[in-house]
């Protein structure tokens, strides 16, 4: 991860600056992904999750963050390479991740831009929530994508 911290900045910014911006007000735009990010902090958090990172001509395009538990916390593909397989991509490798550590699910918090997206790969929403954030609403949604069925013992 080191040294490609400001790549995956610039992803996680453009994301949240232009994708984000049809469904959220530009203040809690600034509050979640600010101008002036301390990259030391990013860094560190980069360090902490370990995000995978989807490659295009040698340039991060995406990110995608999975804990052990099967929580994906950041998800994010740049404006420039949505509706390209980047996401399909990263899904696909955070899945895979998600049955070698044999969790049962993967969980999300999912912003209402990102809502459509993780429905068409296999999710459901679990609560639809209308946050209010600095005075504007925030919709977003925890979802869940089963990967196994418990084995249920008839003996």
């Amino acid at each position: 991860m080191t040294g490609e911290e400001a790549q995956i900045w610039r992803v996680y910014f453009r994301a949240t600056h232009e994708t984000n911006a049809a469904d959220y007000h530009t203040e809690l735009l600034r509050r979640w992904a600010p101008p002036d990010m301390d990259m030391t902090d990013w860094a560190s958090r980069l360090l902490e999750k370990n995000p995978f990172v989807a490659l295009t001509d040698d340039q991060i395009v995406g990110f995608a963050e999975l804990d052990a538990t099967g929580f994906v916390d950041y998800f994010y593909v740049s404006p420039d390479h949505q509706r390209q397989g980047v996401g399909a991509a990263l899904m696909t490798t955070i899945v895979s991740e998600a049955c070698t550590l044999g969790v049962p699910a993967i969980t999300a918090d999912v912003s209402i831009t990102a809502k459509n997206f993780f429905l068409a790969h296999d999710f459901e929403i679990v609560e639809s929530r209308m946050n209010v954030i600095l005075g504007h609403p925030a919709p977003n949604f925890s979802m869940i994508r089963r990967l196994s069925e418990p084995v249920i013992s008839h003996e």
